[in-house]
């Protein structure tokens, strides 16, 4: 088992959470239950501001909003003063609800719909990462209509295959997102920019993957991307000024895996990237980068309550809890990998192995396959799955009608509710009855 960061930690026999034991918490506000350590989470982006923000001229990190999406999360970016990237007009609503600066959001996304790009626009977003040339047209229509300018960072594929599970894999040729960057069809799609009225083109946009682990990856798309660059200049004259580096920043879900350094990875993408400007005689670019993962990942820590545990002779041990693929999509979609323990138990030796069930009805409703616990495990105790901050909340859903948890921010002891859990009502909130 492993307690990927401080802010968890086991005293006698429970685990406790920023110094809130957990099964209190699990009491207090019922289970499944999604427990972030906003201490954390603070310590991440804390680490957004100094490691990058602040180290290096121009530099703006961006948090990915689809790792984790919620109004807390939002004017906690904005008290750090780094940027998020947004890539739906819903995720765009809610950060402008909390009060996010709408300079610092940058629109993403592979098929902006002209309603989410005219909301963008009307609400003062202008930073549009483009990702294809329907999207060009689009946005300089809807621009001119709203007699706005849109500056533009073009998402160029690299043709870098990085990542864990090739459903994370965005760099390589076969992808959805971005302009390939063979047969020139970036820079025709840069010419057409140009040449547009309403938005001003202002640089690239890389991004290779997911939980990234290969340090060389990152090296070689900024080293390609310096190539972008100069043909760029040569054809247009035009010197890129920004360069958006991307994310994918690995985090560790069990001991098998050993993410990079954040510095070391922002160290390598600037030695390139300033590198070869220095050497070109140009102003050094704005750099960016999306860090999502990295932010709020190893931050969360679902709770959830043990049920039926079906012993199969020879086969497994299947423990089932009272959530699953509704609240932890992950496994099912990715095989992704969980640790977790017993909370209320967390001191006691694991010499038992169990695969942790959820409750939908799927056979694929896995959350952890073949996992040491305590032999004392049963019906009523609290079990704890690790590294669940990001992209499990934020893709969960109402799959056999289950409600979905609350999500709980825990802080120097403290503990308090930043979205609710539904209930029944809210199942049916939507519901209308219509006659023909």
């Amino acid at each position: 088992m492993v307690l990927q960061t401080s802010f968890a930690e086991i005293r006698g026999n429970d685990l406790y959470i920023d110094n809130v034991k957990a099964s209190d918490l699990a009491k207090k506000y019922g289970t499944p239950l999604y427990v972030m350590s906003e201490g954390h989470i603070r310590h991440q982006m804390n680490e957004l501001k100094e490691k990058f923000m602040d180290k290096y001229d121009k530099a703006l990190p961006l948090f990915a909003s689809k790792s984790f999406s919620c109004l807390a999360i939002y004017k906690l970016a904005q008290e750090y003063g780094i940027g998020i990237d947004c890539v739906s007009a819903g995720e765009i609503s809610i950060a402008l609800k909390a009060g996010f600066d709408p300079k610092k959001i940058y629109f993403h996304g592979n098929n902006k719909l002209p309603s989410e790009i005219e909301y963008a626009i009307s609400h003062g977003i202008n930073h549009f990462v483009i990702d294809n040339f329907n999207e060009i047209d689009l946005v300089e229509k809807i621009a001119g209509e709203l007699n706005e300018k849109v500056y533009a960072t073009l998402r160029v594929v690299p043709g870098i295959k990085a990542g864990g599970h090739n459903f994370i894999q965005t760099g390589h040729k076969d992808t959805k997102f971005g302009f390939s960057s063979h047969f020139g069809i970036y820079l025709k799609a840069i010419e057409q920019i140009v040449n547009s009225e309403n938005i001003v083109f202002e640089g690239l946009h890389a991004h290779i993957g997911s939980q990234v682990f290969d340090l060389y990856a990152y090296i070689s798309a900024m080293q390609k991307f310096m190539g972008f660059v100069d043909e760029i200049y040569d054809k247009f004259g035009i010197v890129v000024s920004k360069v958006n580096a991307g994310g994918g920043y690995g985090i560790a879900y069990n001991k098998k895996d050993e993410p990079l350094d954040f510095e070391t990875i922002t160290s390598e993408i600037m030695k390139v990237i300033n590198g070869h400007y220095d050497e070109r005689g140009w102003d050094r670019p704005a750099v960016l980068i999306e860090p999502g993962r990295y932010v709020v990942g190893n931050a969360g820590i679902t709770l959830y309550t043990v049920g039926t545990i079906k012993e199969i002779p020879d086969v497994r041990t299947y423990v089932s809890i009272d959530g699953g693929m509704s609240d932890n999509i992950r496994t099912a979609l990715y095989d992704a990998e969980y640790d977790g323990i017993v909370a209320n138990k967390a001191g006691e030796t694991k010499t038992k192995t169990v695969t942790i069930a959820g409750k939908c009805c799927e056979s694929g409703d896995i959350i952890a396959k073949d996992l040491p616990v305590t032999a004392n495990i049963e019906a009523g105790d609290i079990f704890a799955v690790f590294s669940t901050g990001a992209y499990n909340y934020t893709m969960s859903s109402n799959y056999n009608q289950l409600p979905k948890p609350a999500v709980v921010f825990t802080y120097e002891g403290k503990s308090k509710t930043v979205v609710r859990r539904q209930t029944f009502e809210d199942l049916i909130a939507y519901d209308v009855e219509e006659n023909y």
